[in-house]
């Protein structure tokens, strides 16, 4: 747990303070999607919702959303992780990165799809200019951690 907090301390840190200097185009990654999967590969499907859940709290309290808005959708996304982890052959590199470019598109999804059912936020034609590059820009992201971490795994079995 003090992993968790910890985590999710650096987390809220790195994305108020230094993500807007990783802007392209006004578009920035989403470094609580990235946080939660690599979460959710580790633990069961009710821990993931629960973190998954924390983590989107954190995330509306710092980014002037609807409050409960990211809470319920990297909830939503947490838990199907957990169980595309368990049900699926997730160790692949290939696998990891077209899992967490779909939960990018879940999240973007859910969070548009609600601002639009609730007329708080842009219309629907959002998806495809903030919805889809932010979670093209999450997943290449996140596909560097992938290589970075998959390099150093081979590399250390080759020492």
């Amino acid at each position: 747990m003090s992993r968790f907090l910890l985590g999710l301390l650096a987390v809220t840190l790195l994305q108020t303070t230094v993500v807007h200097r990783l802007t392209v185009v006004g578009i920035r990654p989403d470094l609580y999607l990235l946080f939660l999967f690599f979460l959710s590969f580790r633990a069961g499907p009710e821990a993931a919702t629960g973190m998954g859940f924390l983590l989107g709290l954190y995330q509306d309290a710092f980014s002037g959303a609807p409050f409960g808005l990211h809470a319920f959708a990297l909830s939503a996304v947490g838990f199907a992780l957990s169980v595309a982890a368990e049900g699926l052959d997730a160790s692949g590199v290939l696998a990891r990165r077209v899992l967490l470019l779909a939960s990018g598109l879940a999240v973007g999804g859910l969070t548009h799809l609600l601002l639009h059912f609730f007329k708080l936020g842009p219309p629907l034609g959002a998806l495809f200019t903030v919805a889809l590059p932010t979670a093209l820009y999450t997943a290449l992201l996140g596909a560097s951690v992938l290589g970075a971490r998959h390099l150093r795994a081979r590399l250390e079995v080759r020492l």
